[in-house]
């Protein structure tokens, strides 16, 4: 019992210390980043071009001064706190940037410094172009490709068909020409679109923009390419002018599919 008392006589004074002592809460810091506007970035450091630093704090903050090597470039007096700047008005180099902020009750918060190296605008194109140029090729390519690819795959092959036969549209899809009514299958290096694909179509050999229709929209066109050929546009009771100007007409098909 002696001991327990005796302990509690040693430790008192410490216990007393400890509760009489004022707590002091620490304001919440600042948080500066930096987004590219436009110039060129490495995402190793490097950059060029204009950027804008932004700031993020408590509710208290009412004012952030911007800092580049620690010399004052800017500030802002409003949220969200920002201030764009340009690498070209700065020696080219590694260059530190930080933000000072001030609450209401006048507590000064610092952010973290960032480091980044100001490179030349020649640097800054060259790395960009060494990006650009590969998809631009790959872009044309592409175009290209969708473009004459269909053009080759469709030659020799009209006319291998009846009119008003049932056929196989592809892994593509079907779609109807707008120009000559007759169904046919969607290539599948057809130029895309937003509106549809570039498809040629193999029959009349002009060059469209074109939709997946349904197969029953495409079994109805089969069987329109019957009752043309047997209905009014068959010559059978036709005046010779009129048999004339349709041999002129399909002759002109014939030649820009061949």
């Amino acid at each position: 019992m002696l001991q327990r008392i005796a302990l509690l006589l040693l430790f008192a004074p410490l216990w007393l210390r400890s509760a009489s002592a004022p707590v002091f809460q620490t304001e919440p810091q600042i948080e500066l980043s930096l987004s590219r506007d436009f110039g060129y970035s490495s995402g190793t450091g490097r950059i060029q071009g204009t950027f804008s630093l932004r700031v993020s704090g408590p509710e208290t903050l009412t004012r952030v001064i911007f800092l580049i090597d620690g010399k004052q470039i800017g500030e802002d007096t409003q949220a969200p706190y920002r201030l764009q700047f340009n690498t070209d008005a700065y020696e080219l180099g590694v260059h530190t940037m930080q933000a000072v902020g001030y609450t209401l009750n006048g507590v000064e918060l610092r952010s973290k410094e960032q480091r980044r190296e100001f490179v030349s605008s020649e640097e800054g194109w060259q790395a960009a172009g060494k990006i650009a140029i590969p998809i631009l090729i790959f872009a044309g390519g592409a175009v290209l490709l969708t473009t004459l690819l269909p053009l080759i795959l469709g030659r020799g092959k009209k006319g291998s068909l009846p009119l008003g036969a049932p056929r196989n549209y592809g892994t593509a899809g079907g779609t109807i020409c707008p120009k000559c009514s007759r169904p046919f299958g969607m290539h599948l290096f057809g130029l895309n679109l937003l509106v549809g694909k570039l498809d040629r179509c193999p029959h009349c050999g002009r060059w469209n923009i074109v939709r997946r229709v349904s197969p029953q929209e495409l079994r109805a066109a089969e069987l329109r390419e019957l009752e043309n050929q047997s209905g009014p546009t068959a010559t059978t009771g036709m005046s010779e002018a009129d048999r004339l100007r349709k041999d002129l007409e399909d002759s002109r098909y014939q030649d820009i599919q061949e």
